[in-house]
């Protein structure tokens, strides 16, 4: 209180003001408190899977549940961003986007006042990303940067397949790589066509590299373990495989297998079982309908020779008095049927050789390690039960692999991959005597499998056909389980590597490796199975065949890196030698006097086959990567082989490449948009060579044996002769290739890629006719030029569908395949058992020639007014005169197509939402044509010898009983006339086009809260379900079925079919 006597009334008005001011901005401050209060700021890092900052990933943020104009920042030089003035209380979406990594969502995060709002993410790489590192041979090298053709399949993408080769795996997911899953069995690889086929005789399987180190020819991917492989490389053009040399024409395929990290140990297991059946839909003609068809074919094969004399109605005698053959007399049991009997034997002989099959696979695998070594291990069974009964696979692998910093400038290595596989299985060529596929339309449903007693019938329809010269072959039954094939398969490689530092930035390694295979081969074909016209009992027989091979590789190259402002320079030089040895020994026997004897010793004649081979192969090779302000960027490679296996005068062949690209986005005056978010072109040019031929195809050889004994006076004298000519100048096939490619970014999260090629292989391994007075059919030269051109397209990307993440990846690539050159004076090959592959200049390679068929020939009256091939009758095809000349020959012959695809493509889907993962795969192709003998030569030919399919029977004609039937009538014993020559026209050309439903699968990961209280980091299920369904015209098993021959390709003979398989697994991660 103010003491009266000090009291002044201007004091006292200061004080006051003083005081209202002082109360006034406490307020003020309070409310600003209170203001503040309301708002937070959220601020985050954004990283990749290693814990390194990531720089301008878009980060979008909006309230939930709102449709406000969402708030959108970029990620600083640390991978930082901050967002203020946030609403406290409040949840928000958080959106994470960049240009090859995964979409990271965070939803519902809930803004606290006064407290430190912090995000940090973690972004993994995206499948199809342009930061990923990428395998290109020798080296690595980031996405974005590289120039040539590669193509990037993961582990991810390979998903569950059921099939003992994972390289079905790949189809559909590579654009301008065509697998063909030619035979489905059990232990069989596909067929891998990488830009079209640029070879005629030589080998056309691409080189296999695994770790670093090229597996021997025509490996087989069945030992390698799916669940082993982190990523493939596919190197598509010879500008990107020229580091490979003389083995890269046909492409490179490059395998990462998996390797531990820097962590702790982790135990994974992988357990799936499964079933598969057949995917086609062949259909055979039932009991009665096949008896109707016999009838007819007999029938009018009788009456067809001599209208005017003969009738149908003529019984046994009558017809073996008018001459009649035996193929034109009824089958006297086959009249119940015609009569409708209810009741008799009507065997479904495909239902009894084929089945529903068990498959089951079981896998562990332990990583981890330290900052100085990691270590990977793995063990694998699997078991296939093939569709065809008494066929099947087990297999047993494993893997190694172990990585250590032995000190700051030296690392080691080593890596092992064996495996051992019993394989249970038939030569499905369509023979009919062992080949249980191929016999499936040779037996007649009149005649059960089995016995009443639940035995096989052992030649009863061979018994019964005779002498009506009937279908003559044995039960399938019997030959799927009494004739015994057991391959035994044996391998392991692997390699072992030093690295040293000499400097910053220079490097030495060398590696060793090795790739050791073994086999044994045992087959027993027993006395009381029948053959194709010969019923049991036959002479029993048996094989055995024992085989080996090593290749060994070893390898030392020289690395310089260096970077300086704003030039990044790499230099690789290195020197390979490369050896593989193999033998072989083969011993049939024959008249094994009884069948519990089925060891080869019991034999009463034998034939033994010996052979042995090597090959030796030297290569320098040296590539220079440089690129300027990570926008120009510039490769040059060049390979020198020498190989043992060419002629004296040319063993060494040089392959050269030159990439060059421009990541123009890179460019100041490249527009800012988020439509174009990066674009680069890309240019190459190079050569590769095809040394797939045999080990001494250069040299002059000969050969011994019982065909070339011979006798002076009266001893016998093992004889020798030449069976090969010599070739010194025998040198590479080349291939030589332009490419052009386009790579963009769109809108930070979709990539698109385009490449346009042309390729022209010459100097072509081609066996060559020779005149016959040098003693030989032909030799092996360098004749010939085949072109491939084309065009790819990838496209992928992640889209968010809500609170529903959708990836997708497709591809589309066309090929035309044209032959430029063959030998001199020569202007087409011709091949196949029907002589109507024809492999001309000026067109495709193995294009299908025939006949025009345009209608049926219904009254003699019309084949005398028409241009008719010679001995047609009514019933058999009207076939177009092309010529105009009134006469029907080789000239009017035309040409259908070609195996060869004009498309190929493959769409892939993956749908998360939380821990549910639904993924599915398309894949097809387009223009291709199938000329399937199986059905020409016995199901729709007409001859009334086999059972027709049920498409042949529903549209054949027959005056009476089909008169509006399209297809030749039935005919027994007009096979080598009209007909015969009408198995290579359009009737039995089939488009093989199709759109398959590769894969889908169901997974759905665990809940952590829950499996972590049984200490698992990691856990899901799945269910997978492959070849659901196909889209196509073609009749047959396959629409991929063909021939192992380049020139023969698309000829199907009983090929196995495709395998539709539904598979439940569980992964774990301990």
């Amino acid at each position: 209180m103010l003491r009266e006597e000090n009291y002044c009334p201007n004091q006292y008005n200061t004080y006051m003001i003083r005081k209202i001011l002082h109360l006034t901005i406490i307020a003020l401050l309070l409310l600003q408190v209170t203001v503040l209060a309301q708002t937070a700021t959220v601020r985050g890092v954004v990283q990749n899977e290693d814990g390194l900052p990531l720089i301008g990933v878009s980060v979008t943020l909006q309230p939930e549940n709102s449709t406000e104009k969402p708030v959108i920042t970029v990620t600083g030089e640390k991978g930082m961003y901050e967002m203020s003035h946030l609403t406290a209380g409040r949840k928000y979406n958080f959106a994470f986007t960049s240009v090859g990594y995964e979409p990271q969502m965070i939803q519902g995060f809930l803004i606290k006042a006064g407290e430190d709002n912090t995000l940090l993410v973690r972004m993994k790489v995206a499948s199809s990303s342009l930061n990923e590192v990428m395998v290109i041979g020798y080296g690595t090298l980031q996405k974005k940067y590289v120039t040539g053709a590669v193509s990037r399949v993961s582990s991810k993408d390979l998903g569950t397949y059921s099939s003992s080769s994972f390289a079905m795996q790949l189809a559909g997911k590579a654009s301008g790589v065509m697998i063909n899953d030619a035979s489905a069995m059990p232990g069989t690889d596909p067929q891998i066509v990488i830009r079209g086929v640029g070879t005629l005789t030589a080998g056309r399987d691409p080189l296999v590299v695994v770790d670093g180190f090229p597996l021997s020819e025509g490996t087989s991917f069945n030992s390698i373990n799916p669940g082993d492989i982190e990523t493939i490389d596919i190197l598509k053009d010879p500008a990107s495989a020229a580091i490979y040399g003389s083995r890269a024409a046909n492409g490179v395929i490059l395998i990462t297998t998996k390797k531990g990290r820097n962590e702790i140990m982790k135990v994974s297991l992988d357990v799936y079982t499964g079933m598969q059946e057949r995917a086609d839909n062949v259909e055979y003609a039932d009991a009665y309908e096949a008896a109707q068809y016999f009838t007819e074919a007999r029938d009018w094969g009788y009456v067809s020779k001599n209208p005017a004399n003969r009738s149908e109605t003529d019984d046994r005698a009558t017809r073996i008095s008018k001459g009649a053959s035996l193929r034109e007399l009824r089958l006297n049991y086959l009249q119940p049927y015609l009569d409708k009997t209810p009741g008799l034997t009507n065997t479904n002989w495909l239902n009894e050789t084929f089945r529903k099959g068990k498959m089951d696979s079981y896998g562990i695998s332990i990583s981890g390690g330290t900052q100085k070594t990691n270590y990977y291990f793995s063990g694998n069974y699997f078991k296939q039960e093939g569709l065809v009964i008494a066929n099947g696979l087990k297999r047993y692998s494993g893997s190694l692999k172990v990585e250590s910093k032995v000190s700051p400038k030296l690392d080691f290595g080593i890596t092992l991959n064996p495996s051992y596989s019993i394989q249970n299985y038939f030569a499905n060529n369509g023979n009919n005597n062992t080949d249980p596929i191929g016999a499936t339309n040779i037996m007649y449903p009149f005649f059960s499998p089995y016995n009443a007693d639940g035995s096989l019938t052992i030649s009863k329809q061979i018994i019964a056909n005779t002498p009506e010269d009937g279908a003559l072959g044995e039960n399938t039954v019997a030959l799927a389980k009494m004739i015994s094939n057991v391959r035994n398969n044996f391998r392991t490689f692997g390699n072992t590597f030093l690295t040293y530092s000499i400097l910053e930035g220079l490097k030495v390694k060398m590696m060793m490796g090795a790739d050791y295979r073994s086999n044994y081969y045992s087959s027993f074909n027993p006395s009381d199975v029948g053959a194709y016209r010969t019923a049991a009992p036959k002479p029993a027989a048996a094989t055995e065949a024992n085989g080996s091979s090593i290749n060994y590789l070893m390898e030392n190259t020289i690395n310089y890196s260096r970077r300086f402002k704003k030039h990044d320079l790499n230099v690789l030089a290195g020197y390979t030698f490369q050896k593989q040895s193999g033998t072989s020994t083969d011993i049939t026997g024959s008249g094994i006097p009884d069948n519990n004897i089925t060891n080869i010793g019991g034999a009463s004649a034998f034939a033994v086959t010996t052979s042995k081979y090597t090959w030796v192969q030297i290569s320098y090779l040296s590539r220079l990567q440089y690129s300027f302000a990570d926008r120009y960027l510039v490769s040059a490679t060049i390979r020198r082989d020498g190989s043992s296996r060419f002629g004296k005068n040319n063993k060494w062949g040089s392959f050269p490449s030159v990439t060059a690209g421009w990541i123009a986005s890179q460019e100041t005056f490249f527009p800012s948009s988020n439509v174009f978010t990066f674009a680069k072109l890309r240019a190459t040019w190079g050569k590769a060579g095809n040394n797939q031929i045999g080990s001494y195809d250069s040299k002059a050889l000969v050969s011994g044996g019982a065909a070339y004994n011979y006798v002076y006076g009266n001893t016998l004298f093992s004889g020798f002769a030449a069976s090969t000519t010599a070739n010194s100048n025998l040198s590479w096939e080349t291939k030589t290739s332009t490419n052009l490619g386009l790579d963009l970014g769109l809108f930070n999260r979709f990539n698109l890629t385009l490449d346009y090629y042309n390729t022209l292989t010459t100097d072509l391994l081609l066996d060559v006719p020779v005149p016959e007075q040098s003693g030989f059919s032909s030799s092996t030269q360098n004749i010939g030029k085949v072109k491939n051109s084309g065009i790819e397209m990838t496209i992928s990307g992640d889209v968010p569908l809500g609170k529903v993440n959708w990836n997708f990846s497709g591809n589309i690539a066309a090929n035309k395949n044209e032959v430029m050159a063959l030998a001199p004076g020569q202007t087409q090959i011709i091949s196949g058992i029907e002589s109507n592959f024809y492999t001309k200049v000026g067109g495709p390679v193995a294009e299908l020639y025939g006949y025009n068929v345009t209608g049926i020939f219904k009254s003699q009256d019309e084949i005398n007014k028409n241009p008719h091939l010679s001995g047609t009758v009514v019933g058999d095809y009207i076939v177009e005169d092309i010529k105009k000349d009134g006469i029907i020959d080789a000239n009017d012959m035309i040409a259908f197509g070609t195996y060869f695809p004009k498309l190929t493509y493959g769409f892939t889907n993956n749908f998360s939402w939380q821990n549910l993962t639904l993924s599915f795969s398309l894949t097809g192709v387009a223009g291709r044509k199938i000329y399937d003998r199986q059905l020409s030569t016995l199901d729709e030919a007409g001859e009334g010898f086999a059972v027709p399919s049920k498409y042949y029977f529903e549209n054949r004609y027959h005056p009476v009983n089909n008169p509006n039937g399209f297809l030749g009538q039935p005919n027994m014993g007009n096979f080598s006339t009209a007909r015969k020559s009408a198995r290579t026209s359009s009737i039995f050309y089939q488009d093989a086009d199709y759109l398959r439903l590769r894969n889908v699968q169901l997974s759905y990961n665990l809940p952590k809260a829950l499996i972590s209280r049984i200490r698992m980091s990691a856990a899901s299920v799945y269910v997978t379900a492959n070849n659901l369904f196909t889209i196509t015209k073609y009749r047959g098993y396959n629409p991929d079925a063909t021939t192992d021959a380049v020139l023969t390709s698309g000829q199907a003979i009983s090929n196995y079919p495709v395998a539709r398989s539904y598979v439940l697994g569980l992964n774990v991660t301990f």
